[in-house]
């Protein structure tokens, strides 16, 4: 099967249908839907599957290393064309969840342990950024031809 060249300037949304000769999984919509359904189909599962042996969902299933490896799979599923439009969707399906996350946020249990939890913060990243700049003291001096790397301009 040789590979499907698209032009993107002309990309159509919908198609004709199957029953006039269009494959509808040349364009956007039905292939958005088709992947939007075998992603889910896939999820929901793999968790009733490994509910019982308590692990977590295996999306991994779905990328190269799994079912990416059918040889006619990711091209006919997933082309490149359709990337960008799959990964639009998904940042929208993030944005809700964050809202959704956001409305039921207590923000009187945090104003409660507010004080040590800005501590812990601010020590969980204060500390390692400390840490780091003087690993890479050390490390300038470590390494051979420090002379030849300068400091950068601030």
């Amino acid at each position: 099967m040789e590979p499907m060249v698209l032009n993107l300037t002309s990309m159509r949304t919908s198609s004709d249908g199957a029953w006039q000769g269009d494959n509808p999984l040349n364009h956007a919509f039905p292939l958005l839907i088709v992947q939007t359904t075998l992603v889910l189909f896939i999820s929901r599962l793999l968790a009733f599957i490994l509910k019982p042996l308590r692990q977590p969902k295996g999306g991994i299933l779905l990328g190269p290393s799994a079912l990416g490896l059918i040889k006619d799979f990711s091209p006919i599923i997933f082309p490149s064309w359709s990337t960008p439009i799959l990964e639009s969707v998904a940042s929208i399906g993030l944005l809700f969840y964050l809202f959704l996350v956001g409305l039921e946020l207590d923000l009187r249990s945090i104003r409660r342990s507010g004080k040590s939890a800005i501590t812990i913060a601010l020590a969980g990243i204060s500390l390692p950024f400390l840490i780091a700049v003087g690993v890479t003291f050390l490390m300038r001096k470590a390494i051979n031809g420090e002379n030849k790397v300068g400091y950068p301009q601030l």
